[in-house]
């Protein structure tokens, strides 16, 4: 059976899937009386539900509504560091239009990425009669026939 004990790492910020942490003399015993060797320690980083990573950047997919991306808005987003922000949606925002947030993203070695924030228009899949009754109003002014 084998030695197992229990080592403490520190994780230095801003680390990703892949980075490796070597621990000098923590490994396995050497053959023949040699010194232990290195533990090495390769990191898989969980994906989280809101952002996804790119570098030092973090994308965080934001749903708007129909009504928002057309006539504009102001919506709030959350950083890595729980803070809110408010960011400007112009009006006539398209679908998978990104707004930068700098210095909102991840932070290493003395540099900090940004938070991109990308919107995404859900479009409701159930109307009220209302609600369709302007929609079609909204598409005849606009050329459409029904």
């Amino acid at each position: 059976m084998r030695n197992r004990k229990k080592v403490m790492i520190t994780v230095p910020a801003g680390s990703d899937t892949g980075t490796k942490i070597r621990l000098k003399g923590q490994g396995g015993r050497g053959s023949a009386g040699a010194p232990p060797g290195d533990l090495v320690i390769t990191l898989q980083v969980q994906p989280d539900r809101f952002y996804k990573r790119d570098g030092l950047d973090l994308v965080a997919t934001v749903p708007i509504n129909i009504a928002q991306a057309t006539l504009g808005s102001k919506i709030s987003v959350t950083t890595l560091e729980k803070k809110r922000v408010a960011i400007r949606i112009p009006a006539g925002t398209a679908s998978g239009r990104r707004f930068r947030v700098r210095g909102q993203g991840i932070a290493k070695d003395g540099q900090r990425g940004d938070l991109i924030i990308e919107v995404q228009i859900s479009v409701p899949e159930k109307l009220t009669e209302e609600q369709e009754r302007m929609m079609r109003e909204f598409a005849e002014a606009g050329g459409l026939k029904y």
